[in-house]
């Protein structure tokens, strides 16, 4: 870009279909959780809750800067429901990591489940990529069902 460069015009074409390294990479995330069910089965007293909460509390954070990304391509700046998405996962993330084991899990279990909830609808706003709302309601699941799993054995 020049210095006398001000501005500049975006064009993106997206589909609904994800791209093939960003669908195995988004179940490599959320494969960890219904995996710590089986751990927490077979080794009830291994330290896999407290591995499960730092992961979770990782992908949060991830996601809230993932937002907060999306939202500098906003064109006329971050919408309102950008920023309260993004101060939501933000804080679920940082409080998941500061609150007692089992708060933590059901904090986390709402934030995912959340996602899952808010990314279609974003992407129906244009606020995110159109493959997240056929991915989210999928991957989401997953890992709310594997954290829901762990908060119960």
């Amino acid at each position: 870009m020049s210095e006398a460069e001000t501005e500049r015009t975006v064009i993106v074409h997206e589909t609904t279909r994800p791209p093939r390294e960003g669908l195995w990479l988004a179940f490599l995330a959320v494969a960890p959780f219904p995996l710590a069910v089986l751990a927490l089965w077979l080794l009830p007293d291994a330290p896999v809750r407290e591995a499960v909460r730092l992961w979770g509390a990782a992908l949060l954070l991830f996601f809230s800067g993932v937002r907060r990304g999306l939202s500098f391509r906003t064109e006329g700046g971050a919408t309102r429901a950008q920023m309260a998405i993004f101060a939501w996962l933000f804080a679920a993330g940082l409080a998941a990591l500061l609150l007692p084991l089992q708060g933590a899990l059901w904090l986390l279990i709402a934030g995912f489940a959340s996602l899952g909830a808010l990314d279609p609808w974003a992407a129906g706003r244009g606020e995110a990529p159109l493959w997240f709302a056929g991915l989210r309601v999928v991957q989401m699941p997953v890992a709310a069902a594997g954290l829901l799993g762990v908060a119960l054995l």
